[in-house]
């Protein structure tokens, strides 16, 4: 799809989008009321759950192209404190959605960290490169690196995604990359835009990127293993069907972040619980969650990685095999009738964040 010109977005899109953003909001609290009437036939309260939720995510969209385009008025009277407005807005819109989705979703985000003092990068940029699977995952990172880790979040995305008007102007003015589908090691003008947005990454900022390019999905998983051998790329093909919850990543963004120099290292982030929820069906039949996200994050310093290009693609590979043995770890651990309470050194509660700002943690 196409994505309209920066100035129809915001002289027509936006506008319109407010529009329909109070109606979906009357209606999302229309059908919230509807299903507390219809209790006694959904004890779970699914409608009611996804009717607000749908509704503060509107809200939250219409606050922000509001609150935006204010920011844009007075922009000269901001100068320097521009960013850090537009910061302020993004991190306060996320803190509401996560709030709002652990009060009404139960969503719950378990976070296994390194040991203290295996890593060090304050007042240094780092490149957060994840796993990209299930319901909301984008947005949990997002906000575990703007709101837990304090950090300014540069983000490597699709260009369909500037049609979401709240990802388009907050993400946008942070310095987004947004790629079109499809563009890969092949695609020299993403390579290079990529590596120019970490070539002017400074202190305190994440460039966050998913290498897979895309959602992992079975379904979608084939495509790319046919895809691969059509190709001739059996190597890749071989790699890919031994990956059974990832897919091979796409290693022409981290080479091109990584090329840049500026990063004091690069954090490899995988996550489970919620990656099975790929269909509306399977996440109204889910509501209200019963298990949490468990992210898990390795730290990687940019002086042990290896220098050669060729290395740096192995390395990539291999830490994706990790992240997939991770994954079938901690589903095994679940099953598991003799599981015990996992040894997170956080849990995110929606209501928990202030005991955790300000800490200096890549992420």
């Amino acid at each position: 799809m196409r994505v309209p010109p920066r100035a129809v977005r915001r002289l027509l899109i936006d506008p319109l989008f407010v529009l329909f953003a109070v109606v979906g909001a009357v209606l999302g609290a229309a059908v919230t009321v509807l299903g507390l009437a219809g209790a006694p036939l959904d004890r779970r309260l699914r409608l009611s759950r996804a009717g607000a939720l749908a509704a503060v995510y509107l809200v939250a969209e219409m606050v922000v192209i509001i609150a935006g385009f204010g920011l844009w008025l007075v922009r000269p009277l901001l100068r320097a404190r521009w960013e850090q407005a537009n910061l302020a807005l993004l991190r306060a819109m996320l803190a509401l959605l996560m709030t709002a989705a652990g009060r009404l979703m139960r969503f719950r985000l378990a976070v296994q960290e390194p040991p203290a003092g295996s890593f060090d990068c304050v007042g240094r940029p780092v490149l957060v490169a994840s796993r990209h699977a299930g319901a909301g995952d984008s947005f949990a990172l997002i906000d575990l690196v703007a709101n837990r880790y304090r950090r300014t979040p540069r983000v490597v995305l699709l260009a369909t995604l500037q049609l979401d008007p709240g990802i388009d102007i907050l993400l946008g003015r942070l310095g987004a990359c947004f790629l079109r589908a499809g563009a890969d090691g092949a695609d020299a003008t993403a390579v290079a835009r990529i590596n120019t947005l970490a070539g002017g990454l400074t202190a305190g900022d994440a460039l966050v990127i998913f290498p897979e390019g895309a959602n992992f999905t079975v379904r979608r998983r084939r495509r790319v293993i046919a895809g691969l051998r059509r190709r001739g790329q059996s190597v890749r093909a071989e790699v890919a069907e031994n990956l059974t919850h990832v897919l091979p990543p796409r290693s022409a963004g981290v080479l091109a972040a990584l090329d840049a120099g500026t990063v004091a290292g690069t954090v490899v982030v995988a996550h489970t619980g919620l990656d099975g929820l790929v269909s509306p069906g399977l996440l109204w039949r889910a509501l209200p969650l019963a298990t949490p996200m468990t992210m898990r994050w390795w730290w990687f310093p940019a002086g042990r990685l290896p220098a050669a290009r060729a290395e740096r693609t192995d390395w990539l590979t291999l830490q994706w095999a990790v992240v997939d043995a991770w994954i079938d770890a901690h589903r095994a651990r679940l099953r598991s009738p003799e599981r015990q309470e996992s040894s997170c050194s956080c849990v995110a509660a929606p209501d928990d964040r202030a005991s955790t700002r300000g800490r200096p943690v890549p992420g």
